[in-house]
C-alpha cells in the first residue's frame, strides 16, 4: 500500500506540474460561482425575504460536484480530443500500477476539495452580511461541510464515467444526472422539503456536531471510495482502441 500510495503521489505531482495555470483558473471559476450562489444564499438569511430556497437547492447541489475538479486542459477538452481516455492510454503504457492511478484520482479529488472548498465557501461567507448574522463561523463550516458531502457523493459516478467512457457519452451521462438530480429537488420543494433550510437548520442548531453533516461526509466519502473501487476493477478490462 504504501508503494501505491508513493506511485500515486507522483502522479498527483506530475498533473500539477503538468498545468501551471491550472490553479488560477480554478480558483476563478470558484470565485465566480461563489458569487452566483453567494447573492442567492445571503437573501435566504435575509429576514424581510424569507426562506424562497427552490433556486438555492438547485444551485448548491448542481455545483457541489464541481469542488472536486481542478479545471485542466484535460478537463477543458475532455469533448474535443477524448482526454480522459487518451490520459488512462498513456498510463498503461508505463510501468504504473492501475491502483495508484485511482489512488491518485481520489487524492486528486480531495486535494481539488480541499482547496476549492476555502474559495468557495469563504467567498460566500465574507459577501453574505445577513448569513453572518444568522451563522457563527462554526455552524457556517458545518454548513459547508454538509454540501462538501453531497459533493462527494456525486464525484463517485463521474469518476466511473471518466475511466469508463469516450468523451461523447461522459457529457451525455453528466447531462443525465443533472436531469435526475433537479426532478427529485423540484418535487421536495412542491412537498415543502428543501435541502438548502435542512442543512442550514441542522447547521445552526448542532454546529459542528451535525448528524446532518456527519452523515453526509461519511455517505460522500465511503460513495467515492466504493465508486474509484468498482472503476478500479471495471477499469482494466476496458478496450482503449
Amino acid at each position: 500500500m504504501q508503494q501505491v500510495l508513493h506511485n500515486a503521489m507522483k502522479i498527483v505531482k506530475k498533473d500539477f506540474a503538468s498545468d501551471k495555470f491550472q490553479m488560477i483558473w480554478t480558483v476563478l471559476f470558484m470565485l465566480y460561482m461563489g458569487f452566483a450562489a453567494g447573492v442567492a444564499i445571503n437573501e435566504q438569511f435575509d429576514h424581510s425575504q424569507g426562506f424562497t430556497s427552490l433556486f438555492v437547492d438547485f444551485i448548491m447541489v448542481l455545483f457541489a460536484p464541481f469542488l472536486g475538479f481542478l479545471f485542466t486542459r484535460r478537463s477543458f477538452k475532455y469533448l474535443s480530443e477524448d482526454s480522459y481516455t487518451r490520459m488512462l492510454y498513456f498510463y498503461r503504457s508505463i510501468p504504473v500500477p492501475a491502483s495508484a492511478i485511482f489512488v491518485a484520482r481520489v487524492v486528486n479529488s480531495l486535494i481539488a476539495f480541499g482547496i476549492n472548498s476555502l474559495v468557495y465557501y469563504g467567498f460566500i461567507y465574507a459577501l453574505g452580511n445577513h448569513l453572518r448574522d444568522a451563522m457563527t463561523i462554526p455552524e457556517y463550516i458545518a454548513f459547508a461541510l454538509t454540501w462538501v458531502g453531497i459533493g462527494l457523493l456525486l464525484t463517485g459516478p463521474n469518476i466511473y464515467w471518466e475511466h469508463m467512457c469516450r468523451g461523447k457519452i461522459y457529457l451525455r451521462n453528466n447531462l443525465f444526472m443533472t436531469a435526475v438530480t433537479v426532478g427529485p429537488i423540484i418535487i421536495l420543494n412542491l412537498l415543502g422539503f428543501s435541502i438548502f433550510r435542512f442543512a442550514a437548520n441542522a447547521s445552526m442548531r448542532w454546529g459542528l456536531l451535525s448528524p446532518v453533516m456527519w452523515g453526509s461526509l461519511i455517505v460522500g466519502l465511503g460513495t467515492l471510495v466504493l465508486m474509484s473501487r468498482l472503476t478500479y476493477l471495471r477499469q482494466q478490462t476496458r478496450d482503449l482502441s
